[in-house]
């Protein structure tokens, strides 16, 4: 059970994971010592995974392809080995186990159609056999939220980061490729540690960093939370549309954007055009949601697809191969 101290801080971290205690302290009222004291223990807890940067990945002319499966005579340690091969796998960024629709889900990075074939075919070649269903979308968009609902503000301000936006390839040089990978899963860096480790002076990091904010590659910085270690559940549902059109489309967004549960809103191209990823300590709360949805949007909705994700075993923003 989360306190409400910890809310607080968790709420800060996920808007700048990169705050120092002295701000986060003047931001929640408290004092810096007590800031710096549950922070650590949260860390220590495991209720805080990382830090990571938000990458906009389209920038680097990156995209997101995912794999949802659902198997047939698959034991226990068969799958064991398999979610350990996709979390060794470099070119896998994203590994989930659920319940629902699908019970494996995962996210492929790579820089072309191709890419992404090889990657693939290299999976089924050696686990195929135990695949009774499976469904590929690739990632449009998406937007990252902060968990309001942890420190119950409004949503009116709703500050997103943009995950894909539009094609505009940014260049950068082979020194920010190197931060990148240095930071990638460390969004608190120190700018001394990065220096040492690329053999730059901290100026050149602070320029280099800043260039990447500059040009929205870098959209900031987020904490990523073990949501089995709290009281807390995440849900995914995949939206399936009636009607395309562009009006009735940003309505559903916006509504959407509206509920301080929701952290993701992902648009997908595949057998579903929206994924909604939201957190919450009931699932009563999500069946209400998708109530919400079917009756305020009947002619737009043509179906829902609920997942329980119940354990993330893999989640990066950024390759480690780039």
């Amino acid at each position: 059970m989360l306190k409400e101290l910890d809310k607080k801080l968790l709420y800060e971290l996920g808007k700048n994971a990169r705050m120092s205690y002295s701000k986060i302290s003047k931001e929640i009222k408290s004092k810096k010592p007590i800031v710096a004291y549950h922070v650590q223990n949260l860390e220590k807890n495991g209720i805080i995974w990382k830090y990571a940067p938000v990458i906009s990945l389209t920038r680097l002319g990156i995209y997101a392809h995912k794999i949802y499966f659902r198997f047939h005579g698959l034991n226990k340690e068969k799958k064991k080995e398999l979610i350990k091969d996709f979390v060794k796998n470099k070119y896998i960024n994203w590994v989930a186990e659920s319940v629902g629709v699908w019970d494996l889900l995962i996210s492929i990075y790579a820089k072309n159609i191709m890419e992404f074939v090889i990657r693939k075919n290299e999976i089924f070649e050696k686990y195929g056999e135990f695949v009774q269903d499976y469904s590929i979308t690739l990632l449009e968009d998406a937007l990252v939220f902060n968990r309001d609902y942890l420190a119950k503000k409004s949503t009116n301000y709703r500050k997103e980061f943009v995950f894909g936006g539009k094609i505009k390839i940014e260049e950068i040089d082979d020194k920010q490729k190197k931060v990148l990978r240095l930071i990638r899963n460390d969004g608190r860096f120190s700018l001394l540690d990065i220096a040492k480790k690329t053999k730059l002076n901290v100026g050149t990091i602070q320029s280099k960093i800043k260039d990447l904010e500059k040009k929205g590659i870098v959209q900031g910085y987020t904490t990523f939370i073990n949501l089995n270690k709290t009281n807390l559940k995440f849900f995914k549902l995949c939206i399936h549309l009636q009607k395309y059109g562009k009006k009735e489309f940003a309505e559903l967004l916006n509504y959407c954007k509206s509920n301080k549960n929701v952290i993701h809103l992902i648009k997908s191209i595949g057998d579903w055009e929206l994924e909604i990823e939201l957190e919450s300590e009931t699932l009563d709360y999500i069946y209400e949601f998708v109530d919400e949805l079917k009756t305020k949007f009947p002619n737009t909705i043509k179906k829902i697809d609920l997942i329980i994700i119940k354990k993330e075993n893999k989640l990066d923003f950024f390759p480690e191969w780039y």
